[in-house]
């Protein structure tokens, strides 16, 4: 991620106080001398603006200059030998694969590309001005004068670059050229001429169509190592935060409004996202939820509570600067060119939390929410007199304070719920009430693997003599997904065929088929037969994925209706029992795994005994009121998901 990259955890104190400078002449005359050597290109940028007729160039030129140090780039030969080795291979007319290959073996003569230098030691006094030129002739020729005030120009197209460690080069150039056909083939009318949102929808859908189908979609940058220069379009990236740098440059080169923005923490479920976000024709910030395959405005998950959301910017944050300046310990998440900007997606709330008698070794102190495995920090705080108080939180999610010992950053209040309307309900355990627990799983069941697990929903279970089933008995049908773990049958006779036949428009989906013959508690061994041609003529999906023992694979076929997977006896027998584990996430509970069921009680996690499932239910006694709780598989799998016991059910934070 692009984030671990732009930390200023370099800054130095002389560099410190530019930011936290209360006089615009002093801020500049300190950004001047962190120039050094290049102090005279940077005064040639000022002296050239001096005599504009344009006043908001020379206030633009000061504005870029104040604000570059802690900006960094790379440079030198071997930076420049990586971009051309990289480019030279994705332009290369052969397979992805091919591609791919070469890349990694040319990324690992180029693993300690390191080599970086503060912007405002190396910009040259012909770059900056040309950049300046051009954001000034895009928010003029784009008709945006009237819709992007100076301070949301300074922000959204002024600056020479998007993204730390973008190459300075001639992006804008580059990227305008390359993304434009769709523009072209538009009849112009007069409202488009003039909207912002039509351009950029135009451009987002160019850049989505770019890679669709094509050897670029499938050829990775290196893991590790920095982004191509404005050739990055030739690169697809794995993940939400590549896709929208990307984006972000392309739309900007063409005079495009737009931002950066990121939840580095999702409450519910794992990791961070990463989007764009348009400054509207009305003024309102518009974002492209899922990035390429999304338009501007689109609804931003609507299920899903947001517990922070951070702008990148060009400009320092000065609350930031002075943590850097203050603070004992210093927090990678926290970044120097960023600002909060969650209630503009969110409800929030200021929040004043009750501390735990601790000494800690730093005014500051962290919120968190819960990742699968751990806390992670999500906001930044002050503490006085036993409070800590943090400012637009997002409502309706568990959080827990954390703070610096000295050592390490340590539990310092109980969790508690920002509820919808505000209020703070803390969780502390109840050893006193406690109560009896039945389990399903072990983390939150998503909407896509909830679609997914209902594909077994019409399936049926056939028993046959002949291979082609031309006669069968039919001895089970999957109704509702709320069948049993272990499905007892009933055969009239024995039989040599056993199939898993499946419901419409389900493509066979199942992770497990497993049957038992009667009186046997062994799975049942069988050569395997069912339907041939699998999805996409993919090896991961085809049928003897139901029978590996995996819950993470499964078998896919081809067509939507009738497929099916079975087992050849080789002579007739009677099973009576058979198990179906749907294609899913494999966080349900599953016969014979050992589980663990943990709750929190102030300062970590205390556990509350070891069970061995006997079904798709575990259950626990004993447990406290008003607890968080924490369910781990011991048998296998990693995630895992904070949750309360309500009226009967698993609650999910």
């Amino acid at each position: 991620m692009f984030k671990k990259d732009s930390k200023a955890l370099f800054i130095s104190f002389l560099l410190i106080t530019v930011f936290i400078s209360c006089h615009s002449i002093d801020k500049l005359d300190q950004a001047l001398s962190l120039a050094e050597e290049n102090r005279s290109e940077l005064e040639k940028v000022l002296e050239y603006y001096k005599n504009d007729p344009n006043p908001l160039k020379l206030k633009a030129a000061i504005f870029l200059i104040e604000n570059m140090p802690g900006h960094r780039s790379y440079i030198g030969d071997e930076i420049e030998n990586y971009y051309k080795e990289l480019e030279s291979i994705i332009n290369t007319d052969t397979t992805v694969d091919v591609k791919n290959e070469e890349i990694k073996k040319m990324a690992r003569n180029y693993s300690k590309v390191s080599f970086q230098e503060e912007d405002i030691k190396i910009v040259t006094a012909d770059y900056l001005v040309r950049n300046i030129d051009q954001a000034f002739d895009l928010w003029k020729r784009e008709r945006l004068v009237g819709q992007v005030n100076f301070e949301q120009f300074c922000e959204l197209l002024l600056p020479y670059k998007c993204f730390e460690y973008q190459q300075l080069d001639a992006w804008r150039d580059t990227l305008s050229i390359r993304f434009n056909r769709k523009l072209k083939a538009k009849l112009d009318y007069d409202q488009s001429n003039n909207s912002s949102y039509f351009v950029a929808t135009q451009i987002n859908g160019d850049i989505s169509d770019s890679f669709s189908g094509t050897k670029e979609a499938e050829t990775k940058k290196p893991l590790g190592l920095p982004f191509l220069n404005s050739s990055i379009y030739k690169v697809a990236y794995e993940d939400c935060f590549g896709s929208a740098l990307l984006a972000t440059m392309v739309l900007r080169s063409h005079g495009i409004p737009v931002a950066m923005d990121y939840i580095p923490q999702w409450e519910g479920k794992g990791g961070a996202h990463a989007w764009y976000t348009l400054l509207s024709d009305n003024g309102t910030f518009l974002p492209f939820s899922f990035g390429l395959t999304s338009n501007p405005g689109d609804i931003f998950f609507p299920y899903e509570s947001i517990p922070k959301v951070y702008r990148v910017t060009y400009s320092a944050n000065e609350k930031i600067a002075r943590y850097f300046h203050d603070a004992v310990y210093k927090h990678p998440l926290f970044d120097l060119f960023e600002k909060d900007v969650t209630n503009e997606y969110t409800q929030t709330s200021d929040l004043s939390v009750q501390l735990l008698n601790f000494r800690l070794k730093d005014k500051y102190v962290y919120l968190s929410v819960f990742d699968s495995q751990s806390w992670n920090v999500v906001d930044l705080g002050i503490q006085s007199n036993g409070w800590a108080e943090f400012e637009c939180v997002g409502r309706g999610i568990v959080y827990l304070v954390l703070g610096y010992d000295g050592r390490t950053l340590v539990p310092i209040s109980d969790p508690f719920l920002v509820e919808k309307n505000g209020d703070l309900k803390y969780f502390i355990a109840d050893t006193i009430n406690k109560r009896d627990v039945c389990l399903q799983r072990k983390y939150p069941r998503s909407i896509a693997v909830a679609d997914i697990e209902y594909r077994m929903v019409g399936a049926e279970i056939q028993a046959s003599n002949d291979k082609d089933f031309s006669q069968y008995e039919l001895l089970y049908k999957i109704k509702e997904f709320s069948y049993p773990d272990l499905i007892k049958l009933n055969p009239s006779q024995k039989y040599r065929y056993w199939r898993y036949l499946s419901g419409r428009n389900t493509y066979c989906n199942i992770a497990e088929l497993q049957f038992f013959e009667e009186g046997k508690d062994c799975i049942a061994h069988g050569d395997i037969i069912g339907t041939d041609n699998i999805y996409q003529n993919n090896p991961d999906m085809v049928r003897e994925k139901a029978f590996d023992r995996d819950y993470l694979t499964f078998f896919h076929s081809e067509q939507p209706d009738g497929a099916w997977v079975g087992l050849d006896m080789g002579k007739a027998v009677v099973i009576d029992r058979v198990r179906c584990l749907p294609r899913s996430d494999d966080n349900a509970i599953h016969d014979g795994d050992v589980y663990e069921l943990q709750y929190w009680d102030r300062t970590g996690w205390k556990s509350l005994g070891i069970n061995k499932a006997k079904g798709k239910y575990l259950s626990f006694g004993l447990v406290p009121d008003n607890v968080l709780l924490l369910l781990s598989n011991r048998t296998r799998g990693r995630q895992e998901r904070i949750f309360t016991f309500e009226n009967g059910r698993q609650v999910w934070w």
